[in-house]
């Protein structure tokens, strides 16, 4: 995290995944510490890292699924940085700040001077990862206030799809780009990839079923004719208040064809440390993921032993119960 925040929005910028640039950093430290490694070869790991940081976002493109093995190869990548140099294998030490460093080859903006001073500001002190946004929804992050406002309008009586006129949602420009255009794109997408980051269609398929789960962007729903024909009802427009890059703000308004006018603004999403989920919520979630691969007595067991996490004595028997086995 402290890595990215030297440089917010930049490696989006130029079409890289953070989370595959950033995420083998952080395997590497994870794995480096967990080894026991002395800090020339915890340094040496990361330099190694620094080859392997990586991940394009060519995919957003034509709505392929490349996108979603960024994670598990950085954490691969972070793995075997670690375990090389743990066997001798060197790194470049400077491999953030030199001129063919991580930030000179990923931002290209001679324009821009990333601030290297926030990745040790107030390190063991401060902890960047208290202000993660957990995700309740498998869709882009900026979604999901619009998606928590347009679920709470539908408690009231008669919101139902078919009684929908249109929705209108005010939102911040800067999201226009990514979530609402091109318009034949994203209120008709082509792939489940292209569902994820289109606010119409997320918007019409967690009305239309009244959820937005794992089981969401299915087949079945991006070729559903209510939903799609839902999607084609919303539109936006700018909301001149909404505030910057560090906060997600949703703000939905339903016309019912009984004349009825809802409106709901959601100013943190959920998940945020401003709008945090509960514990309960963080582990329905990881159920109702990990359901897919796990027995449901492996799914608890783990859940028990994360909990106990600080007072481990080896971590062996979590890594054991995440093995998928016959069910």
């Amino acid at each position: 995290m402290r890595i990215g925040l030297a440089a917010p929005g930049q490696f989006h910028k130029v079409g890289f995944h953070p989370s595959g640039v950033m995420g083998t950093f952080g395997a590497a430290f994870g794995a480096s510490r967990t080894l026991g490694l002395d800090i020339d070869r915890m340094r040496n790991a990361v330099g190694i890292a620094g080859s392997q940081a990586s991940g394009i976002l060519a995919c957003w493109e034509d709505g392929t699924q490349s996108k979603f093995l960024h994670p598990g190869w950085s954490a691969l990548s972070g793995i075997a940085a670690a375990f090389l140099a743990q066997a001798g294998c060197t790194g470049p030490a400077p491999v953030f700040e030199s001129r063919f460093g991580l930030f000179a080859s990923h931002v290209q903006d001679p324009a821009y001077t990333p601030d290297l001073s926030r990745i040790t500001a107030s390190l063991g002190g401060v902890w960047a990862s208290r202000n993660i946004s957990f995700k309740p929804y498998p869709t882009a992050h900026v979604i999901h206030p619009f998606i928590d406002a347009l679920l709470h309008l539908r408690r009231a009586p008669g919101v139902r799809a078919e009684n929908v006129g249109r929705i209108e949602c005010r939102i911040a420009e800067y999201m226009i780009p990514v979530v609402c255009e091109p318009v034949a794109e994203k209120v008709a997408p082509a792939t489940d990839s292209h569902g994820r980051v289109s606010l119409p269609y997320s918007l019409a398929e967690a009305l239309y079923h009244g959820r937005l789960g794992v089981d969401g962007y299915s087949e079945a729903s991006l070729r559903n004719p209510e939903i799609l024909a839902l999607a084609r009802k919303v539109s936006w427009t700018v909301d001149a208040g909404a505030p910057g890059r560090d906060q997600f703000k949703g703000w939905v308004i339903v016309h019912l064809k009984d004349g009825r006018r809802l409106e709901r603004i959601e100013p943190h999403n959920r998940g945020s440390a401003q709008n945090p989920m509960s514990a309960d919520d963080v582990q329905a979630k990881f159920r109702e993921n990990a359901a897919r691969m796990l027995k449901p007595s492996q799914v608890e067991a783990i859940i028990e032993r994360v909990d106990a996490l600080e007072t481990a004595r080896s971590l062996q028997p979590l890594l054991e119960l995440c093995i998928a086995r016959d069910r």
